[in-house]
């Protein structure tokens, strides 16, 4: 059946009316009905029909036929113009026929322009450029490639184009059907296609090292210097050391010269050793001032390690002192390590030329040998130093010393506390017993820190040495190990106040805050000092200290130097802390993206239902920048690995019950408190005689404070969250409605029917089984019951989706609105005025789903939909300008792409959008070009090819005139 409408429409009017696909293929399907005079009076037209979309449309018909892209070419060459062929060359398929072909049309299109007196240059030009690409074939005779390529030549000649400007690539093609003798004889002959023939014989012999490749082209540069100098410097023919010395013999001016010896640097690496070897060395020899000014200059483009090989073998006395700053200019400096050994142990004085980063790169790459032979030198750069990075690296270097070697070194006798820290973590790791010595050696000396004394201690105990002072077995001892300890600085300053250090019960004010210093100070994980102290702190007041540094951090908007403070926190928060930093997630989203992702981090640590919801919630906020977006995503994914499910299954988990599911119940004391969800989502607090109330009793009993308070934060926490969690609901179903979801019976019941919550919030919902179509709602005694009231038994298998108005007739639509109605049903989800018009089948163009007209819109009148509909802007190009909106939807592993032209970054309410079309992935899957797979119009979910049409049709009710109607 014949599904196309507008076969009577007159070409010029319905370019302005359908996008550019709709137009391609009508344009196709006249040329076929015999209609190629219409076809080619509307192509010839400037105005219309030779857009930037037309020629550049892709899986355009002729791009996908070969006899319907030369059904074209007959028409349009005559024209001068030619529609693009396949990108991969494929289509048209190239042979005899079609080169013949195409000639006859560019000589009677070169004919009548010459008669008419045409534009000459543009016609030549369209035949050099766009009709030779084609004219290649396989196995095409060197007779014939030779016809073409003289045949070229006379056009050049014709066109007085300039051949060393600019070789057509096509013409690459038709030099590959001649013979080694027939390019070099072109050549010879001073033939402008010298480039060409150089690109194709070094194709051809790529195989052959330097001087090999183009051994039979020195005679020849010899010959006509000048032709090597029409060359691009990235051609293969300057690859060739040789050559390059060739050319530099022959004769040249500084400049000349100066960007030869730059050359010859770039190709170190590309060429063999000895060849390349033999030319610098020439070279070098005879201006090495030269060189010397490029090492300066371009050092860290065109360095290697054959060229630092090579001078440090020659010893170049001009060269030498740039050997060390140019290779340390280098991103990578693992491939001359070899030299740099050799360097420095002939000269030690050169560790000291190497800035601290480098070195701390350096030294885990450097032979063992020779830092044994320098750990002196290498102890006082590291004593006068305060890196970190140095500090770790000589850790890793001096791994395999002995205990004997580190005592020799005498670095427990160098002052400063940089060293002092090496000697701890070179000694806390090591494995061997005899370090016992230099432990205590380290520990007497009284430099070490607080908590770094007591990690030597315990490693001490662990090697079987008794410690007094560090066994600690009573509060009344830990409180005098610290109490020696008096200088803070202001280090813990931010969080010093009185109600913080009173959470630290029962620990003094002064081991609180010498807890608080311990984490200040030490870099990474808490020293055993800082557990110990903790650990005589309760349980809820760990969880309310965290809570309070958690609200400070915050407050002072997440600042890096006071982030140390959170490794207090690590273990002992619950969720009373989740919503303040989901809030300041959101704070910090788009202009502290960095701190913001420290905060997702933390709610990645907490680990609970309630905290991964918040972080499914941020996940699909546009008020937040696509890093911290995806620093939630890998939160998300690293979850549900740890559950061992998926992320769309972690997703539909994401629902806490805070408890409620298997009865929650608070202790305080003798007492027992049991918490119930009330059909108004409220909760009841029952006490051990039944009775209930709104919350706990009163306290009585203050021994009972640190229950009760508890107890408390537990109710406060679990109200608190139920309300934010009942506001996510909808979002989350409304999207299992737009995409379809559906769940097994089994899963459906235990997420939906025995969630606590949910099956509270859910009894405006309407489901339906889908094998048999039924559907049903969940009644108030949470039975299940369809339009009717008719009990609904669950089949023994099947799925389950939300009820969508596209699976249902205008009868029982109307039956279920009655019912909500009479019982007065509030919707959680709009499902019976959910969209339910699917696009025709002509908005389809592969799988792209188009408008079913021309749309502009207003760029504010957009955002304001795209905003509603929640769709991100894509990157922003040059301009800047953005080409795509995307809606992730992650719970069901798709991702919408709205596609249009040009939206500006910046907010410009009335530039006006052309709507292009819409694409939906699957981001489970993935092409055989690594891209996220492209759904094909059937693999749509009904339900979002609605939606996306009522967006379309949204976006209709506020466009504006096509600019051709204005």
């Amino acid at each position: 059946m014949d599904m196309r409408t507008h076969g009577n429409t007159p070409l010029h009017s319905l370019d302005s009316q359908v996008p550019p696909a709709v137009l391609a293929e009508e344009l196709a399907a006249r040329l076929q009905e015999g209609r190629g005079d219409e076809v080619a009076a509307f192509l010839s037209s400037t105005a219309v029909g030779w857009s930037y979309e037309l020629g550049q449309l892709q899986g355009a018909p002729w791009r996908r036929d070969h006899d319907t892209w030369l059904a074209f070419a007959r028409l349009t060459v005559p024209q001068g113009r030619l529609l693009r062929g396949d990108w991969n060359k494929d289509i048209p398929r190239r042979s005899a026929e079609l080169t013949a072909e195409l000639q006859a049309l560019a000589r009677a299109r070169l004919a009548s322009v010459q008669r008419e007196s045409g534009n000459l240059w543009v016609c030549l030009n369209f035949i050099l450029a766009r009709l030779l690409v084609w004219m290649g074939y396989p196995g095409m005779p060197r007779d014939e490639a030779l016809a073409l390529l003289r045949w070229a030549l006379e056009l050049l000649a014709l066109a007085d184009i300039d051949p060393r400007g600019r070789i057509h690539p096509q013409w690459t093609e038709l030099l590959e059907a001649l013979d080694d003798a027939d390019l070099l004889q072109l050549a010879e002959e001073g033939s402008e296609l010298c480039r060409g023939i150089t690109s194709v014989w070094a194709s051809r012999h790529k195989a052959l090292p330097h001087p090999e490749r183009f051994a039979p082209w020195y005679d020849f540069v010899r010959r006509h210097p000048d032709y090597y100098d029409w060359h691009d410097t990235h051609d293969d023919i300057h690859k060739d050391p040789g050559l390059i010395a060739l050319r530099w013999e022959l004769g040249t001016n500084a400049e000349q010269r100066a960007n030869l010896a730059e050359l010859l640097f770039s190709q170190a690496s590309r060429s063999p050793a000895e060849h390349f070897n033999a030319v610098f060395d020439r070279l070098v020899r005879e201006a090495p001032q030269l060189f010397v000014e490029l090492l300066e200059n371009w050092r860290v483009k065109h360095f290697d390690v054959v060229l630092a090989e090579q001078i440090w073998r020659a010893q170049y006395p001009e060269l030498l002192p740039h050997l060390l700053p140019s290779i340390l200019q280098q991103s990578e400096l693992q491939p001359f390590v070899g030299v740099l050994n050799d360097m420095l142990a002939a000269n030690p004085a050169c560790w000291r030329d190497i800035s601290t980063p480098k070195l701390a790169t350096l030294l885990p790459l450097l032979d063992p040998a020779l830092i044994r032979a320098n750990l002196a030198l290498l102890g006082e750069l590291l004593a006068a130093s305060s890196s970190k990075a140095l500090r770790e690296a000589a850790t890793q270097a001096m791994r395999d010393f002995s205990p004997a070697e580190i005592a020799a070194s005498g670095w427990l006798e160098i002052a400063g506390k940089n060293m002092q820290l090496a000697c701890r973590d070179i000694l806390l790791g090591h494995p061997d017993p005899a370090v016992v010595p230099l432990l205590r050696q380290l520990l007497d000396g009284g430099a070490l820190d607080l908590g770094s004394a007591s990690r030597v201690e315990v490693r001490l105990q662990e090697l079987g040495v008794e410690m007094p002072d560090a066994a600690m077995p009573d509060l009344a001892a830990l409180e005098a190990r610290v109490a020696r300890f008096k200088r803070f600085g202001g280090a813990i300053k931010a969080y010093d106040a009185e109600e913080v250090l009173a959470l630290c019960a029962p620990l003094s004010a002064h081991a609180a805050r010498i807890l608080l210093y311990l984490a200040a100070t030490t870099e990474d994980e808490l020293p055993p000092l800082a557990e110990r102290l903790l650990a005589e702190i309760s349980a809820e007041n760990r969880a309310r200290l965290s809570q309070a540094l958690v609200q400070i951090w915050v407050a002072l908007k997440g600042d890096p130097k006071q982030r140390w403070a959170l490794k207090l926190v690590a273990g002992n928060i619950d969720d009373r802390v989740v919503d303040t930093l989901a809030a300041a997630v959101r704070a910090w989203g788009w202009s502290m993206k960095l701190r913001a992702v420290i905060a997702v981090e933390q709610l990645g640590t907490l680990d609970t239902l309630y905290a991964l919801s918040q972080l499914k919630v941020l996940s699909a906020s546009r008020k937040l920048k696509d890093m911290v977006v995806e620093a939630v995503f890998d939160t998300l994914r690293a979850a549900a690995r740890r559950r061992g499910l998926s992320l769309p299954e972690l997703f539909d988990e994401l629902t806490p019950d805070f408890g409620l599911g298997e009865g929650l119940v608070l202790n305080v004391g003798p007492h027992a408190y049991r918490v119930e969800l009330q059909g108004d989502l409220s909760l009841r607090v029952i006490n051990d005689k039944g009775k209930a109330s709104k919350s706990l009793p009163a306290l009585k009993d203050e021994s009972l404070r640190a229950e009760w308070d508890a107890a408390s934060a537990c109710l406060k926490t679990t109200a608190s969250g139920l309300k934010t969690v009942v506001k996510q609901q909808g979002p989350r179903l409304q999207t299992a409605l737009l995409t379809g979801q559906r769940w097994s019976l089994a899963r459906w019941q235990r997420l939906f029917l025995q969630h606590p919550l949910l099956r509270i919030v859910g009894r405006s919902l309407i489901w339906r089984l889908v094998e048999s179509g039924r559907s049903f709602r969940i009644a108030e005694d949470f039975s299940l019951v369809d339009v009717v009231d008719e009990a609904v038994v669950l089949p023994a298998e099947g799925q389950v989706s939300l009820w969508h108005p596209l699976d249902a007739d205008v009868d029982e639509i109307a039956a279920w609105r009655s019912y909500l109605d009479d019982y007065e049903l509030k919707p959680l989800v709009e499902q019976l005025d959910a969209p339910a018009v699917l696009p025709a089948l002509e908005q389809w163009q592969g799988n792209e789903l188009r408008p079913p007209c021309p749309l502009t819109i207003t760029q504010g009148a957009l955002s304001g939909l795209l905003s509603k509909w929640n769709y991100r802007p894509g990157q922003a190009s040059d301009g800047p300008r953005i080409y795509e909106h995307s809606l992730d939807l992650p719970a069901a592993q798709l991702y919408v792409e709205l596609h249009h032209d040009s939206f500006m970054a910046y907010m410009d309410l009335d530039n006006r959008v052309a709507i292009e079309h819409v694409v939906v992935y699957d981001t489970s899957r993935r092409g055989d070009d690594g891209r996220w797979w492209k759904l094909s119009p059937q693999e749509w979910p009904r339900s979002l090819q609605a939606a996306v049409q009522d967006q379309f049709n949204a976006i209709a009710a506020k466009a504006v005139p096509n600019k051709e109607s204005d």
